[in-house]
C-alpha cells in the first residue's frame, strides 16, 4: 500500500507543471492575437509533453504508443500556437490533423468495432452538413477532412475496452471542444467560447496523455 500511495503522490506531481500552466493561462487570460498569448496557450500541451516522457520512462513504459501520443502532443501544440492568429486557422488545423494520426496510430485499429465506426461517421456526416452553410472556399474539404480524422480517433478511443476509459472521455472531450470552436468560428458566436472550448480540450489532452503510459507491456519486463 505504501508503495501504492508513493506512486499515485509521483505521478500527481509531474502533474503539477501541466495543472500550473492550464491555470496561468485562465488567470491571465491573454487577448488573441500576440506572441505571449501563443506561447502561454501552448505551455499546457509541452508540459504534458514531458509529463508523459517522464512518466513512461519511469514506469518502463516507453511503448510505441507512448511515443505516438508523444508526437500527438506536440503537433497539437504546434496547432495551439498557430490558432492564435486567425490567418493560420488552416496550418493549425494541418498540425491537430497530424495530432490525430498520431493518436489514431498510437490506439491501433483493434478491436474493429464497425457498429461504432458507422455511428461516428453518420454523427459527423450530420455535424457536417449543419455546418456546411457556414463554410466556403478551402474550409468546406478542410473542414470535411479533419473531422473525419477526429471522428475516427473517437472511433478507436471508444472501440477499447473498458480499462481504457480514460482515453475514450479525453476523445469525446475533443470532440466537444472542435465542435464549440467550429461553430463559434464560422457560423455564430457561442457565449463562453473560448472558455468551454479551452477547458475541454485541455482536459481532453491530459486525459490522453494520463492514458498513453499506460498501453502495452512495460520495456523493462521484456
Amino acid at each position: 500500500y505504501v508503495s501504492y500511495f508513493v506512486d499515485i503522490c509521483s505521478h500527481h506531481l509531474k502533474l503539477l507543471p501541466f495543472l500550473a500552466s492550464c491555470s496561468l493561462y485562465f488567470a491571465l487570460w491573454l487577448p488573441e492575437p500576440s506572441w505571449v498569448s501563443a506561447g502561454v496557450k501552448s505551455l499546457p500541451l509541452l508540459s504534458l509533453v514531458w509529463f508523459l516522457t517522464v512518466q513512461a520512462w519511469g514506469d518502463g513504459a516507453w511503448t510505441p504508443a507512448a511515443r505516438r501520443v508523444r508526437w500527438g502532443l506536440m503537433f497539437s501544440s504546434v496547432g495551439d500556437f498557430r490558432l492564435v492568429w486567425p490567418q493560420l486557422f488552416i496550418p493549425g488545423m494541418v498540425a491537430f490533423a497530424l495530432a490525430h494520426v498520431c493518436y489514431i496510430w498510437a490506439l491501433g485499429l483493434r478491436p474493429t468495432r464497425p457498429w461504432l465506426l458507422l455511428l461516428l461517421a453518420l454523427a459527423w456526416a450530420g455535424a457536417y452538413v449543419t455546418l456546411w452553410p457556414c463554410l466556403g472556399g478551402p474550409y468546406l474539404p478542410a473542414v470535411g477532412g479533419y473531422g473525419a480524422l477526429l471522428a475516427a480517433m473517437a472511433w478507436r478511443a471508444l472501440a477499447r475496452p473498458p480499462p481504457h476509459l480514460t482515453v475514450a472521455t479525453g476523445s469525446l472531450l475533443f470532440v466537444a471542444s472542435d465542435l464549440v470552436l467550429a461553430w463559434d468560428h464560422f457560423c455564430a458566436p457561442v457565449p463562453q467560447a473560448r472558455l468551454i472550448v479551452m477547458g475541454t480540450y485541455y482536459a481532453a489532452q491530459g486525459l490522453i496523455a494520463a492514458w498513453a503510459p499506460r498501453t502495452g507491456p512495460p520495456w523493462k519486463e521484456t
